[in-house]
């Protein structure tokens, strides 16, 4: 099957011009972009015979990696959604999404054999299985049942199906097209100025919408080189930054974090980043500023979701001034500020975030209610609380739904977890409600502390920065927090 698609074929012609030059280096081991062209083309041949119709899906089960690259776009040329699946899953979440994806066909490594064993004879229509191999190998390991139903295309093609965090319930299915991404993919190299020059860090998870566009993509956008990070280690990312000379950095908050706290062994040069953002989750002030100080490289935050892509960016000249933005809209965006029933708030004040943008979804597959409740008028309804001030700076300042209702008052979570991150013996914090004795909502604390803390004094520190009626009524200790490979705390698993 031959389906022609606008981002492969701008690609095919793209790496068909760069030859020999370095597409992905790993482990030191280096694909050029001929051979990522041949490797993927190889993929394509051996999936062709599953793909029987434009829009079935093709699951994709591997690491940050070239092999991950090679699938992708090995996919994106027959017409085929790219459905990445999270490495980390196990037995019941496999069984979950494989199922609820209906896909054509799986490609993988044979290293997840085993954990697939099990979960495959157990599915409704077992996709084919294809193995590929560093150095352009791709095999049919079982042929499935091929009978995937398709996506229909409206006005472009479709290209990926990515799958909301479930945070805060059953992950929703977001499906976006070539022109999506194509758009998207214009506005950023717009934003970072980036060029075949760039070398790309591969930190955040190639199967999540960060990783995947506003790093792997981008970076085969732009003929730049990518250098994936299988395993997230900090000492290894750091010298590899300084070796290299990486130029472009996006990554989550406790990338930044973790290797601000690392402790130098050796020289530790940062100075080649010429773009380092966090998305997925807020950015601690405490972190940027310690990072910055520590590698003078400011990091800028970036806001995005699943549902439209990459929203606003913090370009300001000086980012260090007003770290707590998450900048202004991309090309092709706008925000708008909603209050409580729905219409323009004034400039300043706070209210619900609506995005209207070219790169967006146009609602969730398969689920109409949801839809209904999130996208309105051409607007997607985030659910973020923010303000926008008279030059169109965001700022992100909770989430509509973990507003906690205390005797009557409302409680913004985010504003009770940076006060308690004040404190010097806490790592890590998550407040959130427990339902209280007459029908409103207890403020609780979960804490992660390396230090020896107690519960009363998070209470009497949270006592002289913030009002009584927000101070958490219970405080709980844990040594670390559920998190989504984005980075994200999974607060339905607390």
């Amino acid at each position: 099957m031959s389906n022609s698609r606008a981002i492969s074929d701008t690609l095919d012609s793209l790496w068909a011009g760069l030859g020999r030059r370095c597409a992905i280096r790993e482990a030191e081991r280096d694909t050029a972009y001929d051979e990522l062209l041949d490797w993927s083309g190889r993929i394509s041949q051996v999936l062709d015979p599953s793909l029987r119709q434009a829009g079935q899906r093709v699951a994709l089960l591997l690491p940050n990696s070239a092999a991950f690259v090679a699938a992708f776009f090995g996919v994106a040329r027959l017409g085929g959604v790219v459905a990445p699946l999270d490495v980390r899953y196990r037995a019941q979440e496999f069984k979950y999404y494989l199922d609820d994806l209906d896909a054509v066909a799986l490609v993988t490594e044979s290293r997840y054999a085993e954990h697939l064993a099990a979960v495959l004879p157990e599915l409704k229509n077992p996709p084919a299985v294809v193995h590929v191999a560093f150095r352009g190998g791709a095999a049919l390991v079982s042929a499935g049942k091929r009978t995937g139903r398709a996506l229909a295309a409206a006005g472009s093609a479709p290209l990926v199906q990515l799958y909301t965090s479930g945070s805060t319930g059953q992950p929703k299915r977001v499906v976006r097209t070539h022109a999506h991404l194509a758009a998207e993919l214009e506005a950023l190299r717009a934003v970072f100025d980036t060029t075949e020059r760039d070398r790309f860090l591969g930190a955040a998870p190639f199967s999540h919408v960060n990783g995947m566009v506003r790093t792997m993509m981008a970076a085969m956008y732009n003929g730049a080189t990518l250098y994936p990070v299988e395993e997230f280690k900090r000492r290894e990312v750091l010298e590899l930054v300084h070796r290299e000379r990486i130029t472009f950095l996006g990554g989550v908050p406790q990338i930044y974090a973790l290797l601000g706290q690392t402790p130098a062994r050796g020289e530790v040069d940062l100075s080649s980043l010429r773009v380092a953002f966090s998305s997925s989750a807020p950015l601690r002030a405490a972190d940027a500023r310690h990072f910055n100080e520590r590698y003078g490289v400011a990091v800028r935050q970036l806001y995005g979701s699943t549902e439209t892509g990459t929203i606003s960016f913090n370009r300001d000249a000086e980012p260090c001034s007003r770290l707590d933005s998450v900048g202004t809209p991309l090309a092709a965006v706008s925000v708008s500020v909603l209050d409580e029933q729905g219409q323009p708030a004034p400039p300043g004040a706070e209210g619900e975030l609506a995005v209207r943008s070219a790169y967006a979804a146009a609602g969730y597959l398969h689920n109409e209610a949801a839809t209904r409740a999130s996208f309105r008028d051409g607007a997607y309804l985030t659910g973020d609380l923010g303000t926008k001030d008279a030059q169109g700076h965001i700022r992100i300042t909770g989430r509509k739904k973990l507003m906690i209702n205390r005797g009557g008052f409302k409680v913004n979570p985010y504003e009770v977890e940076a006060a308690i991150r004040e404190h010097p013996k806490v790592d890590e914090v998550v407040v959130h409600a427990d339902p209280g004795p007459q029908g409103d909502d207890v403020v609780c604390a979960i804490v992660v502390s390396s230090q020896g803390c107690t519960a009363q004094e998070i209470i009497a520190h949270c006592r002289s920065l913030i009002a009584d009626y927000k101070v958490p009524a219970r405080v709980e200790f844990r040594h670390g927090l559920p998190k989504s490979a984005a980075g994200k705390v999974l607060r339905a698993r607390l």
